[in-house]
């Protein structure tokens, strides 16, 4: 994927340089810098649900507040967008 004109502009502007490469995501400053704890909290939380397959209440997914529910369905269409681009899996999971 290349940047538009635009970006490639802002960025020669603001002198940015490329500090970490992820896949086709690249960073121009520490990720850590705009990912709140709050955040990186629902995203340990979420990953792991995922992995134990325990919910954070009791019941099914119903049971769950909103915020849990709509993260997780982030994480999994990005999960399936990645395994996806990678040439395997399905394009959208459901929760």
């Amino acid at each position: 994927m290349d940047y538009s004109e635009a970006v490639k502009r802002e960025l020669n502007e603001k002198n940015a340089q490329k500090v970490f490469s992820l896949g086709d995501i690249r960073l121009y400053e520490c990720p850590l810098s705009y990912i709140t704890e709050e955040t990186a909290e629902i995203m340990r939380l979420v990953y792991l649900i995922d992995a134990s397959g325990h919910l954070l209440h009791q019941g099914g997914w119903a049971d769950q507040p909103c915020w849990l529910v709509e993260a997780y369905e982030i994480y999994k269409a990005e999960s399936a967008r990645v395994q996806a681009d990678r040439g395997g899996g399905k394009r959208r999971q459901n929760v």
